[in-house]
């Protein structure tokens, strides 16, 4: 039995359809491209975190969108490379680290931080606000908005500039914790999501 804990804060879903819009009908990015259940990943691992529980609950977390910069969602994508190319690869916003929300998101972080014991993390450094035990190396929150195959351009400042013009303030609403248990049995994948 393997087990995945994951900690996501959600985008509301007025503002899922904000950006949709914007992205679709402003830009011309096909709405298959498009995700629709926006989150931030705040914390994820495959090892069970003892006493950690699942939950949901509301929150409100405001993102100003001039407090974000896109990425492509590749290692070091988050800096101009010829060699990557946005429209082959899934496109993200990340969240500056010196804005306001940072410290909301690691208010939520810290939750499951605090279950990283030395018997889950076994040689490795436990997770920060800034840095992951498993998994990437650095956390950096940041949420995915385009899918593989967008058609995007090379040079994402062109929808950059636009999305913070005129996106304004972006709202998280919730906050989930789940764990996921995947057992393999005669060759199947079952999921059990508490």
């Amino acid at each position: 039995m393997n087990t995945e804990v994951w900690a996501q804060l959600y985008l509301s879903s007025h503002d899922c359809f904000r950006l949709r819009e914007f992205l679709a009908v402003d830009i011309g990015i096909r709405r298959k491209y498009i995700l629709r259940d926006m989150h931030i990943t705040v914390y994820y691992t495959r090892r069970p975190l003892l006493g950690l529980c699942p939950s949901i609950e509301s929150t409100e977390i405001i993102v100003p969108a001039v407090e974000t910069r896109l990425m492509v969602m590749v290692p070091g994508g988050e800096n101009p490379k010829s060699d990557i190319e946005p429209s082959k690869n899934m496109v993200g916003i990340r969240i500056h680290r010196q804005s306001s929300a940072r410290a909301e998101i690691a208010l939520l972080r810290q939750r499951l931080l605090v279950h990283e014991t030395k018997r889950v993390l076994g040689s490795r450094r436990s997770s920060t606000n800034n840095a992951n035990a498993f998994g990437a190396r650095w956390f950096q929150p940041h949420m995915v908005i385009l899918r593989q195959g967008s058609g995007i351009q090379q040079d994402l400042t062109q929808l950059g500039l636009p999305f913070r013009e005129r996106i304004g303030n972006l709202c998280y609403d919730k906050f989930e914790i789940k764990i996921v248990h995947r057992e393999n049995m005669m060759g199947g994948v079952y999921k059990n999501m508490k």
